[in-house]
């Protein structure tokens, strides 16, 4: 039998390798799977998930696969803390949170979100050791430096508060957050939030004119910052500290990180309190998206559909809202606030005996915002003495209601009680110093008592809050006759008829300057 052939070595010689490199692959491969299993596994485990709605559950399920799938990216596992944070579970946010640092230590916004989440939760301390941590990492983070400035001022460490505010302010401006459908944000800068805090140590030290110099400029830049205006008024001692009001709930300055964790929320807790702060500061389009991600999530949940309403009526759509406020009504049967809601669309509607009728029901249970509906819509029908005594009424159960203030002002301002509304009307602009229509009421009430400069102070106050407000622009011209300055006074008329060209008193008021003129 004839023997078999023999490979040559160099065959042999590459078989071999071949094998080996197969093997040596094999093992790899099986030793790369095992790490990243123990990677993976040393990942927090998923949280019980059992108490979020769908949509939430299916976001952390989603990003806790990723997570588990690339065990060793900071991203995916942010992503997972992320998730857990629009979620509101906070726990385990902040353990995937820390993960992600320990994964990658330069990624200081893992670090920043964890630091909110912590400060959030009382847990000062730690809080301040991660924004710390984000200000060495990333030196030029306005808002980690802000913060520390905040939570110095608030411990009374008015050095460090100095030093962080003003790295704050040398920090890049920070952009805020636009999202498909938000095309503009109206926010303050954090360079005015840094001021209001420099302004805020200079009064703990006595610099009283260093801390009005820094309001001053403030204001002047940005007229609707009503923490600022607050802060000015007490200052003059014009304000009540203690003053419960819209303008004194402080909207925390704009944080796009957080915002992009509650842009992908699914939670109405979550989504119904950044849309209150939005409303609070003006920010519109920002509110809106906010409702109406919490209604694709909560269709039938009164708190959306009430919130929902409420934006519907500051957007003048009456009609929609008070259909919101009937499926309101059947959720909910015999809510009081839902019968002031209804009243007050009914009233913008025009349709006043409805509206009266239904506020009438709301008015047994004692509350402001009923009352002052009420004498709202009595006041339209030309009963002004039953009104006088529903904003009276809405003024013995809350002091500081401000449309109350003003509208009791106007009352008295054309019974040509001119002292009694300007003592009602300026409480109205220390209850709400961002309030055009309180300050334009003012300057009306100021020129019937002859007190001009006042009245043009005031006036000036309520054009630079709403340039575009025909009314004021009229009351400003008002007050320019009654000292002489007549050409003034035509461009201020012919400035409110370009704005509201039905506007009687403006038209009136400019053809009688127009014949003083001549």
């Amino acid at each position: 039998m004839a023997a078999e052939p023999v490979a040559p070595w160099w065959q042999r010689s590459w078989a071999g390798i071949a094998i080996a490199v197969l093997v040596i692959a094999a093992a790899w491969w099986s030793a790369d799977l095992l790490a990243r299993r123990a990677r993976s596994a040393a990942l927090p485990p998923v949280a019980d998930l059992s108490g979020l709605p769908e949509a939430a559950r299916n976001q952390v399920t989603r990003a806790d696969g990723e997570a588990r799938a690339r065990p060793d990216s900071a991203d995916a596992v942010g992503e997972l803390g992320r998730a857990y944070h629009a979620s509101l579970m906070t726990g385990a946010a902040i353990d995937a949170y820390a993960h992600a640092e320990r994964l990658d230590a330069t990624a200081s916004r893992w670090t920043y979100l964890r630091g909110v989440l912590l400060e959030e939760h009382g847990r000062a301390d730690e809080a301040r050791a991660a924004f710390e941590r984000v200000a060495t990492t990333n030196p030029v983070h306005g808002l980690a430096w802000f913060r520390l400035g905040e939570m110095a001022f608030k411990e009374g460490r008015l050095d460090d508060a100095d030093q962080a505010y003003l790295r704050a302010g040398q920090a890049p401006p920070v952009q805020p957050l636009t999202v498909p459908g938000v095309t503009t944000r109206r926010v303050v800068p954090l360079a005015a939030y840094v001021q209001l805090g420099l302004s805020r140590v200079a009064l703990e030290r006595g610099l009283r004119q260093q801390a009005a110099a820094t309001l001053d400029a403030v204001i002047a830049a940005h007229p609707t910052f009503g923490p600022a205006r607050s802060v000015r008024a007490g200052l003059e001692g014009s304000g009540s500290p203690g003053m419960p009001s819209s303008a004194r709930a402080y909207v925390p300055a704009s944080d796009p990180d957080v915002d992009a964790v509650v842009a992908m929320s699914a939670m109405r807790d979550l989504l119904l309190k950044h849309a209150a702060m939005a409303a609070r500061g003006g920010d519109r389009e920002w509110r809106a998206y906010l409702l109406r991600r919490a209604a694709e999530f909560n269709p039938q949940d009164p708190n959306v559909l009430m919130e929902m309403a409420t934006m519907l009526q500051d957007t003048n759509r009456a009609t929609e809202a008070l259909e919101l406020l009937r499926q309101h009504e059947r959720l909910v049967p015999g809510d009081h606030h839902t019968l002031v809601e209804q009243g007050r669309c009914l009233a913008d509607l025009g349709r006043l005996e409805e509206a009266e009728a239904v506020l009438r029901r709301a008015v047994r249970v004692r509350d402001a915002a009923a009352e002052y509906n009420l004498a709202n819509v009595l006041d339209r029908q030309g009963r002004g003495d039953e009104a006088r005594a529903h904003y009276e009424l809405a003024l013995a159960i809350d002091p500081f209601h401000t449309r109350a203030l003003n509208n009791l002002g106007v009352w008295l301002d054309q019974r040509a009680k001119s002292e009694a509304a300007i003592a009602m009307l300026q409480r109205a602009v220390q209850t709400d110093p961002v309030n055009a229509d309180a300050y334009s009421n003012l300057g009306s009430a100021l020129i019937g008592a002859n007190r001009l400069p006042e009245a043009l102070r005031a006036l000036d106050v309520a054009l630079a809050l709403a340039p575009d407000f025909a009314n004021a622009h009229n009351n400003r011209g008002i007050a320019l006759v009654h000292i002489g300055r007549l050409a003034e006074a035509a461009a201020e008329f012919e400035t409110a008829l370009r704005l509201d060209p039905n506007h009687v008193n403006a038209r009136r008021n400019l053809d009688e300057v127009r014949k003083m003129s001549q």
